[in-house]
């Protein structure tokens, strides 16, 4: 997918340098209002003992691409800070590369609600899904989430 992707705040690396988005290795490769796609290839330390990608990584996936569909346009002065996150695993992924997708479903001034889905593009198949509830949070704020 060659869509035309605005600068990010994961266009700048030293944000998350040394940090799990790093290790993760994934790349945005779809982001406009309220959409977002993840890519990203699966190394042996994704999966789990069986082969399998790490139901950690999935969530982690799920939740990456939930945060981001719902900062289009406001991520250089905001950051989205999970408050909640449901997934639910449906099968196993096997290929060398994993996609996750996801949409905004609702958004108020502070807080954003998502839903997201993880694929396995070797196989074409739905592997998880998840919900997501986003607060936005200014970015170098000093100050803790405060979730009420």
């Amino acid at each position: 997918m060659s869509d035309d992707i605005p600068k990010s705040v994961l266009d700048n690396p030293t944000l998350y340098e040394g940090t799990y988005l790093e290790f993760l290795g994934f790349r945005l490769t779809t982001w406009k209002a309220g959409l977002a796609r993840l890519e990203m290839p699966v190394r042996s330390e994704h999966r789990n003992t069986v082969g399998y990608l790490h139901g950690g990584v999935i969530a982690s996936l799920l939740d990456i691409a939930g945060a981001v569909c719902g900062s289009y346009g406001a991520s250089e002065e905001y950051v989205s800070v999970t408050i909640n996150l449901n997934c639910n695993f449906m099968s196993p992924h096997k290929a060398a590369m994993v996609v996750a997708e996801a949409e905004l479903v609702r958004a108020t001034n502070n807080i954003f609600f998502a839903q997201a889905k993880l694929l396995d593009p070797e196989n074409n198949r739905l592997c998880a899904t998840a919900t997501g509830t986003y607060k936005k949070q200014k970015r170098q704020s000093k100050v803790p989430v405060d979730y009420h």
